[in-house]
């Protein structure tokens, strides 16, 4: 990991951050705050951004790059998208980081420190810790909502199994029901498999 920049010269290009989502609705001089408190960071492929089971309280937004989201040794998730976040959910409630993030190549990040917000006036902290939770509820819930698509088609292609399994049963042809057992084996397998890594995901497709 290289700290690329960090401090007053991250809070100088505060128009620049203003295409990320997460910064977008932050005013002039609270988006400066934020960043003055942030690092911009470099990791090489593979590298360790966020280690699975520590304590941290810093988000992150993917400027450029790749990462993995990795449970118990298993890849979950892949971010490639500019303005992504992970890390949300440790640095809001304080709780062991529930997956880690690996750089998959050269990546660039933003490293935010949400506590950054207790420098602003007190007329303005309320609403701005506001916008961030906001913000962060709707990664959330996006995220939450491919997951339970993805869980809906792998009940499907469980009950298809299923149905297919029955048909065999009834079926007195032993080579065809040879060739239809290998497809529903197989049919089976993919669905297990999808089910295995969605009741991975403590977080949906956690961030960790």
């Amino acid at each position: 990991m290289q700290i690329y920049k960090s401090g007053d010269i991250l809070s100088k290009l505060s128009e620049q951050f203003k295409r990320i989502p997460l910064l977008r609705a932050f005013a002039g001089e609270h988006l400066k705050e934020i960043l003055n408190a942030s690092r911009m960071l470099v990791y090489g492929q593979n590298e360790v951004i966020i280690p699975e089971g520590e304590f941290g309280d810093h988000l992150y937004v993917l400027i450029n790059g790749k990462v993995r989201v990795v449970k118990n040794q298993r890849s979950i998730a892949v971010l490639d998208q500019v303005g992504e976040v992970f890390g949300e959910i440790s640095a809001l409630d304080h709780e062991p980081r529930t997956a880690s993030i690996i750089a998959a190549k050269l990546t660039w990040c933003l490293e935010l420190n949400p506590s950054a917000l207790e420098n602003l006036p007190s007329e303005d902290r309320g609403a701005c810790y506001a916008l961030l939770y906001r913000f962060i509820a709707q990664v959330i819930a996006e995220r939450l909502k491919k997951t339970t698509d993805e869980l809906a088609l792998a009940v499907k292609e469980l009950e298809t199994t299923r149905s297919k399994l029955k048909e065999l049963r009834q079926d007195s042809g032993q080579e065809k029901m040879n060739d239809e057992l290998e497809l529903a084996i197989e049919q089976l397998r993919r669905t297990k498999e999808k089910l295995s890594r969605l009741g991975g995901a403590t977080e949906p497709l956690s961030m960790a």
